[in-house]
């Protein structure tokens, strides 16, 4: 009678198949690092845009001096390590010379192509502590590269995407309880270490890490291991606490200019106050009902069904850590469904440590046969893995919002022939708030900062009456000809009355005729158009990007 267990597989089977199907660690990662360079430079469109505003443009502002800061950076409510990443990053491009073109646009998300190898790789790592067979650890590696999300997300300059490889990493030294295994006996001091900079890029990770450490604690005390419950208090008191004293000091040097409690601020202006509800409500079951499906797409029944098993299996190797696995990953979409302010790439850190288990049903489908190859389903099956997930893979880095990169592209291109055009450039970008992105991609060396200007959304701050305000974006949107109107009339006679181009969705003129007969009569036409999406769930955001200019 075979085992009961998660794995499907007995002690003996499990050694067998670690030497048999054991692949050579330095080709994993070497493959790893070449598929996720590869990966970053295919990455053409636009996600969020936190990945240019809250990363790479701080980043640009600390190492040139100019760059936009969003309403959160004046008010302290983020810490600058993620963006310091990637301004020590400028600060090396530029002493070798080589912050001009298209390396300075591409080298921070080759740079974050390294960490999404990692996260692949400790993804690997971490299903072969989990269930200990390698078979399973090979199919994780296998969905792992094959995930549609990872392929979209995990390159791109996200705190989420830093934060979801360095979670997987500290899962796998988390020293957790009840395990089977020495090998699951894990680092806690390196484990907390990595865990705080999760922490400090995203306050929010650490819901994550207090069902880890509460777990860990209650069953300490439930050993009687008070020895064990002290060493581990004082490891958390000087590690975390070490961290936060150490971003608060970078954060004091590089940006604030005076002592700033990120975290502190962050609960209190989105939590307390509720701002982050200024950026959209989803109802409770919106990461079931979407946020998941998204996330996993046609990895969902394969995860349902791994953990169907380890929650069937009454005893077997490492039971006991797979379900604190799965109670881990359901707590924390519960607290995250409770806040009401929902983005499908807040859940991106339960991606890499359920994957494993969408591995262990696919190993249980190939161990039925022993010569799988010809097995028409279980081919049908791979197949089928690779097209859906490539499709919308290749459509969502490639097509679906590429315009608004496409355009700043064109922007730095046109600016930098202009000086010898005798052509002074102005920009101004009427479209919803960070709809491209701004100076971290329109950089060019020894030139000026170009001027540029785009309509704001910042939120009510400062006990404003959130039910009755309006921000830039929606004063403008209720009647975008008289906005530019007065914004034109009421500039002074020293500056120049209006940009030289002016970068909008198609939309606006599709919806308001008026706004193409405002802009003949100023003179502008249209000199540059850029595919964007062919559908968009912001109605002001649909159609193309066009450029009208006056030159």
């Amino acid at each position: 009678m075979r085992p009961s267990s998660s794995s499907g597989l007995g002690t003996e089977a499990r050694h067998e198949t670690s030497s048999i199907y054991k692949l050579s660690t330095s080709k994993v990662i070497t493959g790893l690092v070449i598929f996720r360079l590869i990966n970053a430079t295919l990455v053409k469109t636009y996600f969020s845009p936190d990945e240019y505003w809250q990363a790479l443009e701080v980043g640009h502002n600390i190492t040139f001096g100019y760059g936009y800061l969003t309403w959160e950076w004046l008010v302290g409510l983020r810490s600058v390590l993620h963006p310091a990443v990637f301004a020590a990053l400028y600060k090396g491009l530029s002493l070798f010379g080589l912050d001009d073109g298209s390396l300075f646009i591409y080298a921070p998300r080759l740079l974050q192509a390294l960490f999404a190898a990692l996260g692949d790789f400790y993804a690997y790592r971490f299903a072969d502590r989990l269930f200990e067979n390698q078979l399973t650890a090979n199919w994780t590696l296998f969905l792992t590269v094959a995930s549609w999300w990872n392929f979209f997300c995990s390159t791109r300059t996200l705190a989420n995407s830093l934060e979801a490889s360095l979670t997987i990493v500290a899962l796998y030294y988390w020293p957790f309880m009840g395990s089977s295994s020495a090998k699951s006996k894990g680092n806690l001091k390196l484990s907390l270490f990595i865990a705080s900079l999760t922490c400090i890029f995203r306050p929010t990770a650490a819901i994550l890490w207090l069902f880890l450490g509460g777990s860990l604690i209650l069953g300490l005390v439930y050993q009687g291991r008070w020895a064990s419950i002290i060493y581990t208090g004082l490891n958390v008191a000087v590690i975390g606490g070490g961290a936060i004293v150490a971003s608060a000091v970078l954060d004091k040097t590089l940006l604030y200019n005076e002592w700033v409690w990120t975290p502190i601020n962050f609960l209190r202006v989105n939590v307390f106050e509720g701002i982050s509800l200024f950026y959209g409500s989803s109802p409770w079951h919106w990461y079931l009902s979407q946020g998941l499906p998204i996330l996993f797409g046609i990895y969902i029944p394969l995860v349902l069904i791994g953990s169907y098993h380890t929650f069937q299996a009454s005893t077997g190797f490492n039971t006991n850590l797979k379900r604190q696995i799965l109670y881990l990953s359901l707590w924390v979409v519960l607290i995250y469904s409770a806040l009401e302010h929902k983005e499908w790439r807040f859940l991106y850190p339960i991606l890499y440590p359920l994957l494993p288990f969408a591995a262990d049903t696919m190993q249980r489908l190939f161990l039925s046969s022993t010569d799988w190859k010809r097995s028409k389903s279980r081919v049908a099956v791979v197949i089928a893995l690779l097209v859906v997930n490539g499709v919308m893979a290749l459509y969502t880095t490639l097509v679906h919002q590429r315009g608004v990169v496409d355009v700043m592209d064109w922007v730095r291109e046109t600016s930098r022939e202009a000086p010898s055009q005798g052509q002074d450039l102005s920009f101004a970008f009427i479209m919803p708030c960070h709809s491209t992105p701004w100076y971290s991609n329109v950089h060019l060396r020894d030139a000026k900062p170009l001027s540029m200007w785009f309509i704001t959304c910042s939120p009510p701050l400062g006990g404003v009456d959130p039910t009755t305000y309006k921000d830039e974006s929606d004063i403008f949107y209720e009647d975008p000809v008289a906005f530019m109107d007065n914004l034109f009339k009421n500039r002074s006679s020293t500056t120049n009355p209006k940009e030289s181009h002016l970068v909008f969705f198609e939309d606006l003129i599709n919806t308001t005729p008026d706004m193409r007969v405002w802009l003949d009569s100023q003179g502008y036409h249209e000199c540059a158009r850029f595919f964007n999406s062919h559908f968009h769930d912001d109605s002001r955001r649909r159609g193309d990007v066009l450029v009208y200019c006056t030159l």
